[in-house]
């Protein structure tokens, strides 16, 4: 899924010329701590609840701090993997979208990132979660992936987390068996480092109560 499909119609955007009380009002209406700042089409930088916040007055106007504003964004072409990396890197509630010349086309919320993980088909489906940790050296897809599947096991979605001042990674893994047992135990042969692992066998009923919690959260 692109950045295009994931853009919110219910965003507005701020202009220069609007004051910090304005930005304020309209991220407490809408449930955000961002909004991005356009003037004709152009994307100018994106601000927070905390930064007007820190200025002297929060009625002044937005033009005043534009050369403090950082200007985070993805291109509409950009996968989901890239946008959810996006928002957390700048810890974001928002993450604005621009086209190939940079001019803005919208926003992305990221209650609408989660809203479409919760929808995905990998999420949906029940299986169980192996977490492995490893150094990033002795990563490899194709072996682990030979371990799962020589337990008549596919791997339905992967997620990488890096832990650069270690020199670290880890792999959160979700596959389509339940019953992961014999799986943990041939990693654990291999001497992998497991921090994880989830099969219990009421996941399904608990995984059901979790996605109906998420879905009521993200539509109040």
């Amino acid at each position: 899924m692109q950045a295009s499909e994931l853009i919110s119609s219910s965003l507005t955007t701020l202009h220069p010329d609007d004051d910090g009380d304005r930005a304020l009002s309209l991220m407490n209406e809408l449930r955000i701590n961002h909004l991005a700042v356009v003037r004709n089409s152009f994307y100018l930088g994106i601000l927070s609840e905390k930064e007007i916040l820190s200025w002297t007055k929060t009625d002044e106007f937005i033009d005043e701090h534009l050369s403090e504003l950082t200007a985070p964004s993805v291109i509409d072409s950009q996968h989901l993997y890239d946008i959810i990396q996006t928002v957390e890197l700048n810890s974001l509630s928002i993450i604005p979208v621009l086209d190939e010349k940079k001019h803005y086309l919208g926003a992305i919320t990221n209650r609408k990132l989660l809203y479409t993980i919760a929808k995905s088909t990998s999420v949906q489906s029940i299986g169980g979660m192996i977490v492995l940790k490893m150094k990033e050296n002795d990563y490899s897809m194709s072996e682990i992936a030979r371990i799962i599947e020589s337990n008549n096991t596919k791997i339905l979605s992967s997620y990488i987390t890096s832990i650069p001042s270690a020199q670290m990674m880890e792999l959160t893994l979700k596959l389509n068996k339940v019953d992961i047992t014999s799986i943990v135990k041939d990693f654990e042969r291999f001497d992998y480092t497991i921090t994880a692992s989830y099969n219990e066998d009421n996941q399904k009923d608990d995984f059901l109560d979790r996605y109906e919690s998420l879905i009521r959260f993200l539509n109040p």
